[in-house]
């Protein structure tokens, strides 16, 4: 009696995520060990507070930090189950390179930032309340257990769409934690740009937090053109070969490589020291944006013709959002905002599209 191919499939898939998950354990086994002992050395004996300087919270969150990206690099770069080479989109070592340390810093920013955040929550909830030394080691190894079994399964099942999804969880940490530890309670009053000007963790963290964003949507570009390429989603009906399908391919690609690019420039040059260069970049994305929600309807032919009304939609709501500006209703900072959040949503609803619409082309 033969099985049927359709068992087999879901068969080796099953077998394939057990087998991830048991090397994400042995990850999270690890690191659990590690951080354990990390702990014992940071701790050195002494009670801890559980937020502020020095405490635990601060500590846990470096260790639970360094270990998630080391796990991100190990799972990234670990062929999958049954396979004897990995299997993501990179075509040159640079290009790897780039990838693994912008979501490696990614990952371990997410688990830094959202780790310190709880034992802030907790400390209000624990006033005055200390950790003795040895459950003060153990919940930092705890914590980098969690935080590195999690980052190895994100990277060992990377696809465009989680790229996606850690982008965008990224930059919402990474800019929140920017505007907490701002030493300037009134920087919304003049731009949120103005957040790269202070010195400090505050303007440190959201300048770097858009280099790495920039440098995940070079990543999401590099991802996007290789589902492109095997959904057929650029062929248009009218093609007779694939150099007009190759060609829009290259186009979207280099696009979103620009726009990436130039979010990255964005940190690299703080409006408080080359303002003219950093605006020019900022200005830069919104043109690319613009031309990518006029243009997608052709260069992606395979695309629900909704995605394409929604683009316009969001064009229009960042126009209506600029003449409020201008008349004086929005302050720079508001205008900013919306701007930035519709195109970033625009950008992760273009990936969900083109995975999704993919994975119907292949049946």
């Amino acid at each position: 009696m033969t099985t049927p191919v359709r068992t087999v499939a879901l068969v080796s898939r099953i077998g394939a995520s057990a087998t991830t998950e048991s090397r994400a354990t042995l990850v999270g086994a690890g690191a659990l060990v590690l951080g354990f002992l990390a702990g014992l050395v940071a701790v050195a004996g002494r009670s801890l507070p559980i937020a502020g300087p020095g405490s635990l919270g601060i500590v846990t969150a470096l260790v639970a930090a360094v270990l998630a990206a080391a796990a991100f690099v190990v799972g990234y770069l670990l062929p999958a189950p049954g396979a004897k080479r990995r299997t993501h989109p990179e075509t040159s070592v640079w290009r790897l390179v780039v990838n693994i340390v912008a979501l490696g810093i990614a990952h371990a920013a997410i688990a830094l930032y959202l780790l310190i955040g709880m034992s802030i929550v907790l400390s209000d909830a624990f006033i005055g309340a200390e950790v003795y030394a040895f459950s003060s080691a153990l919940i930092i190894g705890v914590a980098s257990a969690l935080a590195a079994y999690a980052s190895f399964l994100s990277a060992a099942g990377m696809t465009t769409t989680r790229i996606a999804t850690v982008l965008a969880v990224y930059l919402v940490v990474g800019v929140l934690a920017s505007m907490l530890s701002s030493s300037d309670p009134h920087w919304w009053e003049s731009n949120i740009s103005a957040l790269g000007i202070g010195g400090g963790w505050s303007g440190a963290t959201f300048n770097i937090t858009l280099i790495v964003a920039g440098a995940l949507i070079t990543a999401i570009a590099v991802y996007l053109a290789a589902e492109l390429a095997s959904g057929h989603l650029a062929r248009a009906a009218t093609d007779t070969d694939e150099r007009k399908e190759q060609g829009r391919v290259r186009l979207l690609r280099g696009a979103l490589l620009a726009l990436g690019v130039f979010l990255a420039l964005v940190g690299v040059f703080p409006v408080g020291w080359v303002e003219w260069v950093h605006n020019t970049f900022a200005t830069g994305m919104v043109v690319i944006f613009a031309g990518l929600v006029v243009g997608i309807r052709w260069i992606v032919p395979g695309l629900p013709l909704t995605f394409t009304i929604a683009g316009y939609v969001f064009l229009a709501v960042i126009l209506f959002a600029t003449v409020l500006f201008f008349v004086g209703i929005y302050n720079l900072t508001a205008m900013e905002i919306v701007g930035f959040a519709l195109i970033f949503t625009w950008l992760i609803l273009l990936i969900r599209n083109i995975s999704a619409s993919g994975a119907d082309a292949r049946g």
